[in-house]
């Protein structure tokens, strides 16, 4: 197991190794030469392999210099593979590698979010050969987020983090209210009453009882905030194929209307995103917001995470699909799995990007440390709720709602009716059929010519990579 290293004794070991360097250098030049060192021959080893790996999600916070921070890690990744270097890029913003893939200039390990472009492309290597020759067994990660990675061809993605939400409360509202504290076991039901009778206006003051979305996309859907509740009578955004819109079924519409009802009684916060805890009883939760959380919640009232509720299909959590992709076209396929494996089933990468940014683990396994460390540096947050988050992480279900190719226009299009649906503009039913036909004849007609692939191909031509020759239907 690596020797976890704080920010203190980073510094610390990297002010005593400048100094044990200058110390050698002036022994070694004003003590004894060994004899013919002019003229001795030195002893020149292959060159290391260079690995480009372009890095992103989180370390923004650590603006212009974030690659001090970065690079003692991948100093420890080089002294266990010798004959690798790795060669970190970003910015804070992302960055799309599709064409990059296709021209055979692309890093060799990258971050992304969006799974179906690089699918489209078959841009992404599968894994699945690399996985099995270590041994990787993949229940190590979110099952929620391995399935969204994984397709019928193999596994192409591996998780960089995990983002899932779970309820924060505010008691001393209910308090206030008189209302009796729910239980972890609540259900569906009962948590809409709860809601209901912590919306109204007191005074001048409008309150709400409830903001449902926090602050991050679900399965690389921008609307996501809206149609995850597809799963919680037991219905899906999309079939397993990955190809059909499911949105239409009364299983999974119901969810939509049960959220879009709270929507129009004027309970759910019409901010989505708001994470107004003191003014609002019922806050969903974002695990990527927790130092925001932690900075504005504090303990001026009386407050805890807790499970989300209880319905018909069970506990259903937002998850991101963001990831770490190897090249298909990369000339060092076996190094940059090296590399692949240590940022994500590894535990190193993950430690440091939890003590230094707070970023929550891929594996699931470091969520009981998260949880030490969130609250070494947190103390507010001792005791009130954590672990819900590592529950939501282990065993809720997963909103999937990843399609195969061309996943904005299936988001907008699922958008728009949403839109006309809060509107009451359309009913949901409609909304989501009509829905459902558009996004089918999207990811039909891209099946059948590739889509991106095939757009891409002829806008970028290159002898380079393989994978520029895609098929239909990949």
């Amino acid at each position: 197991m690596a020797r976890v290293i704080s920010r203190r004794g980073l510094l610390h070991g990297v002010a005593s190794a400048a100094g044990a360097a200058a110390t050698l250098g002036v022994l070694t030049a004003c003590g004894p030469q060994p004899p013919h060192a002019a003229s001795a021959t030195p002893q020149i080893g292959p060159a290391p392999v260079v690995l480009d790996l372009f890095i992103w999600g989180g370390w923004a916070v650590a603006g212009s210099h974030w690659k001090q921070f970065v690079t003692p890690a991948f100093d420890m990744f080089e002294s266990e593979h010798p004959g690798i270097k790795v060669n970190p890029l970003g910015w804070a913003g992302g960055g799309s590698f599709v064409t990059d893939i296709l021209a055979g200039t692309a890093p060799d390990v990258f971050q992304d979010w969006a799974i179906g472009p690089y699918r489209a492309i078959n841009g992404a290597a599968n894994l699945d050969k690399y996985l099995r020759q270590d041994n990787v067994d993949t229940s190590i990660w979110s099952p929620g987020q391995i399935h969204a990675m994984r397709d019928e061809e193999g596994i192409q993605f591996l998780p960089c983090y995990v983002h899932v939400s779970t309820m924060a409360v505010n008691f001393s509202i209910l308090d206030e209210l008189g209302l009796a504290y729910p239980t972890p076991d609540w259900t569906h039901d009962q948590a809409a009453a709860l809601y209901r009778a912590c919306s109204g206006t007191k005074g001048t003051k409008r309150t709400y009882g409830v903001s449902m979305y926090f602050n991050g996309h679900d399965m690389g859907d921008p609307n996501s905030m809206s149609t995850y509740p597809a799963h919680f009578f037991g219905g899906s955004v999309g079939d397993p194929t990955r190809m059909r819109c499911m949105v239409g079924q009364p299983q999974s519409y119901a969810g939509i209307q049960w959220v879009e009802q709270l929507k129009w009684d004027n309970v759910i916060s019409p901010n989505q995103r708001d994470g107004n805890l003191q003014a609002i009883a019922f806050v969903e939760a974002g695990s990527a917001g927790l130092p925001g959380y932690l900075t504005s919640w504090k303990n001026d009232f009386k407050w805890s995470f807790f499970p989300v509720p209880h319905f018909p299909a069970g506990q259903y959590s937002f998850e991101a699909t963001d990831y770490y992709a190897m090249n298909a076209g990369t000339k060092h396929p076996d190094e940059a799995w090296l590399l692949l494996k240590w940022l994500t089933a590894e535990p190193e990468w993950s430690r440091w990007c939890m003590k230094y940014i707070l970023r929550t683990p891929s594996l699931v396994g470091l969520w009981d440390e998260y949880t030490k460390v969130v609250e070494s540096v947190a103390p507010v947050v001792h005791g009130k709720g954590l672990e819900y988050f590592t529950q939501a992480a282990r065993q809720w279900g997963i909103a999937n709602t990843v399609f195969k190719y061309d996943q904005p226009q299936v988001a907008n299009l699922i958008g728009v009716q949403l839109t006309k649906a809060y509107n009451r503009q359309i009913s949901v039913p409609e909304g989501m059929q009509l829905a459902a036909d558009q996004v089918d004849a999207i990811e039909l007609a891209s099946d059948r010519e590739a889509g991106a692939s095939a757009t891409t191909s002829k806008l970028f031509p290159t002898d380079g990579p393989l994978i520029a020759a895609v098929k239909p239907g990949l």
